[in-house]
């Protein structure tokens, strides 16, 4: 298998493939926070661009001319801005009144999805390969080059997906914190993993 990397490109690339694919990283917690909507709501953040889907943070993994992985992730002295600018293309992507009425979860989110990061390493926000496309060792191909190029890298896992965290087990990250907020009678807990340089 021939895997080469591309940013995404709003002009050459499916944005409801990779909408879906991004969607597909954590069905359970996308559906939590982009509502009853999530692919659309995501496809409508990679038209806006200037939030994590921007251009500059999505790198698709190319097979054959076909788009079998996606990565979202920039370097984690980026990520504060970054949190801070997807609130205002959240706001705009899914309307002032659904981000009040979810600004509860928002703010536990930020609970839950935490932990020290260093400054020098680089933060994947979504992961996922295409379910067609899966134990073929692209997403361990995907991860091997942001660490060849990045070094340092952290990433959050819903604990409710225990072959995702089994899969970075495996690729060489470990556990460094773990968030754990109730909302509307439901624990939601995400892991921080971090993979150190070898």
């Amino acid at each position: 298998m021939n895997i080469k990397f591309e940013k995404y490109d709003p002009k050459k690339h499916d944005k409801h493939l990779i909408a879906d694919l991004i969607f597909k990283a954590d069905e359970e917690m996308n559906s939590l926070v982009y509502g009853k909507e999530p692919i659309e709501v995501i496809v409508k953040l990679l038209d806006i661009g200037n939030n994590y889907f921007d251009p500059s943070n999505t790198h698709l993994a190319i097979n054959q001319g076909e788009i079998v992985g996606v990565v979202v992730g920039f370097p984690v002295k980026q990520k504060s801005e970054i949190d801070k600018i997807s609130g205002k293309a959240f706001t705009k992507a899914m309307g002032i009144f659904t981000v009040l009425k979810k600004m509860p979860l928002f703010l536990k989110m930020d609970k839950i999805v935490a932990g020290d990061m260093d400054n020098d390493g680089f933060y994947i926000h979504t992961i996922s390969v295409s379910p067609d496309h899966q134990r073929q060792g692209i997403g361990t191909h995907m991860i091997e080059k942001f660490a060849e190029k990045y070094g340092k890298l952290y990433l959050h896992v819903n604990t409710e997906n225990p072959q995702a965290i089994n899969f970075y087990d495996k690729n060489g990250f470990e556990e460094k914190f773990r968030g754990k907020v109730k909302y509307k009678g439901k624990y939601l807990s995400e892991c921080l993993m971090e993979r150190s340089v070898k």
